[in-house]
């Protein structure tokens, strides 16, 4: 009987705003029931606090996410995501760099959204082929072409002999909150010059979590396996992300 991995996936920033980064993040797993028992517990955490009585509604409306929380929903979330099982993967880019300067310049966003997304999962498909892998994306505008043509084109590059199998969500998918919360801290982190200590700290909680950083703008892969400058920590991705 074939194991079936479950894939969530989700960016921050955009190819076409004025946000300095592009992230797509994806996390893996092969217990997605317990990830959502767990989640639906810190929302249930959150809305029995008195401390948060008169936020409630907004909390209920907003979800998990993790650029409208308040800091202090936010806390819940990152103190117990550490202990979640996951594996998480990450493509990042340096939007203000001459290689993501020249691929605005000959490419259509689409085109270049397709080729990032193409770097994060397909390493994911082959080196789970022999596995069921079902992928959720949540749905994002992109100018001249569809996520969902775009993903459809990526999943038919791959031959039948995958088992393959891919759906567009919205927020209503409460996993897919796992991947937002974990691009938020790369986000804050890399953002600016600027430390953010309460993301670094969050990142040196999760790292053990993440199997690869691909710094595409460097073609640079750090890892946890990998020699130590480039092992997955705070220096290694601020110096490979910025040098």
């Amino acid at each position: 009987m074939k194991k079936t991995n479950y894939f969530y996936i989700d960016e921050a920033g955009h190819i076409n705003n004025d946000s300095n980064i592009f992230i797509h993040g994806c996390i893996k797993t092969d217990s997605p029931e317990t990830l959502l028992k767990t989640i639906n517990e810190i929302k249930e955490e959150i809305l029995n606090d008195d401390y948060f009585i008169e936020d409630i509604e907004a909390i209920q409306l907003q979800g998990f996410h993790a650029v409208e929380n308040h800091p202090d929903v936010r806390k819940h979330y990152y103190k117990r995501l550490h202990y979640f099982n996951f594996r998480a993967y990450f493509v990042v880019v340096n939007k203000k760099t001459d290689y993501f300067k020249n691929l605005k310049t000959d490419k259509e966003d689409f085109e270049i959204f397709e080729m990032f997304l193409r770097k994060l999962i397909n390493d994911r498909i082959e080196s789970n082929k022999n596995d069921k892998n079902i992928f959720y994306f949540e749905n994002i505008e992109i100018a001249k072409k569809s996520l969902r043509n775009i993903v459809k084109d990526v999943f038919e590059s791959f031959d039948e002999t995958f088992d393959l199998e891919y759906h567009i969500a919205g927020k209503e998918l409460i996993n897919l909150s796992i991947i937002d919360y974990l691009n938020y801290i790369l986000y804050s982190i890399l953002k600016s010059d600027k430390k953010d200590d309460r993301m670094e700290k969050n990142f040196n909680l999760i790292s053990p979590k993440i199997g690869v950083i691909n710094i595409l703008h460097k073609n640079v892969f750090l890892g946890r396996k990998k020699t130590d400058n480039k092992k997955i920590n705070i220096t290694n991705l601020k110096r490979e992300y910025s040098g």
